[in-house]
């Protein structure tokens, strides 16, 4: 099983206490943000070009659809593109939507955040602002997971824990549901080798980093560095590294500099650890590198082919 995890807006810093929570606050997973050495001998870190050759900041819908299809969106756009994604890398996720060629050739894929019915409520499948995330989703044959599913184990909540989920829905779920139960994000991490042992590949998005850059908030960066740390450690405790694979990444700098409340042009880590992390670290240079390594580390030949041949690739074009 290959567990991708996305971590929103993370990347290399500075070795500054006054700029950058990685420096300032104990961490063990992330010391290589902080421009401390590796003290994880089970992850490789490889500094990732979020940029891809155009110039300004990184952004979040460009970025994202490179890690989900495999696409140098900023190129094909001639810029980078924040929030949602646009009409053309709509129609981009829709056709190369990596969960949906996975799942297409065999590799049973799922992204296995759940939403709540406040979501639902809100967002349509033919809504306007959705993130990319959820459209490589939807492009599948997959659903979205629900409440339900995060009842059963078969899906994990945005926060990890369950503190946002309590604080945002205290009046539209009943106290008693046992999603309102907070969770050891430690505990959360070891369960998931064995709870998705029958996928190929497992996507989880974290987008608070990104909220806490936005909003320079120290005290939240502290609080997430600490989940995300037990987290990760549970994961690499529960593995079998001879059968199981983490891929961690980001879509561009933000968290790192909380300084300023704008994302960065910093490389982003992407941190390997289990059965294909030696071949990964080999062949990842930029965000979109990571798809079609993992159609090739599958031995999926006609997804790979499919991704290089498509005229998406790597050519700007105007909106189609």
């Amino acid at each position: 099983m290959i567990f991708y995890v996305f971590l929103d807006g993370i990347g290399f810093g500075e070795k500054n206490s006054d700029k950058n929570p990685f420096t300032r606050f104990p961490t063990h997973v992330f010391s290589p943000l902080s421009g401390n050495s590796s003290s994880e001998p089970r992850i490789r870190y490889v500094e990732t070009d979020a940029n891809m050759g155009i110039s300004g900041l990184p952004q979040s819908a460009t970025g994202q659809t490179a890690l989900w299809t495999g696409f140098k969106a900023p190129i094909i756009l001639g810029r980078h593109l924040s929030g949602f994604p646009s009409f053309t890398l709509k129609k981009i996720i829709a056709k190369h939507s990596m969960i949906k060629i996975l799942n297409e050739n065999g590799v049973l894929s799922d992204l296995i955040n759940c939403y709540t019915p406040a979501f639902f409520k809100k967002f349509g499948p033919t809504a306007r602002h959705l993130s990319a995330s959820t459209l490589i989703q939807m492009a599948s044959s997959r659903e979205l997971k629900t409440l339900d599913d995060l009842r059963e184990g078969r899906g994990i909540y945005m926060d990890i824990t369950h503190e946002f989920l309590r604080k945002m829905n205290y009046d539209l779920i009943p106290e008693s549901d046992p999603v309102m139960d907070l969770r050891d994000p430690y505990e959360v991490g070891k369960s998931i080798p064995s709870k998705f042992s029958h996928y190929g590949l497992c996507i989880y998005e974290y987008f608070l980093t990104d909220k806490i850059g936005h909003d320079q908030n120290w005290e939240l960066a502290e609080k997430s560095i600490a989940i995300l740390e037990k987290f990760i450690l549970g994961f690499l405790d529960g593995m079998n590294p001879a059968e199981d694979t983490l891929i961690l990444t980001s879509d561009h700098g933000n968290m790192e500099d909380l300084s300023v409340g704008t994302h960065t042009k910093n490389p982003v880590p992407t941190m390997l650890s289990g059965k294909f992390a030696v071949e990964l670290e080999k062949s990842i240079k930029n965000l979109a590198d990571i798809p079609p390594n993992i159609y090739k580390l599958l031995n999926l030949s006609k997804a790979y082919e499919s991704w290089e041949s498509s005229n998406f690739h790597e050519h700007r074009i105007e909106a189609i």
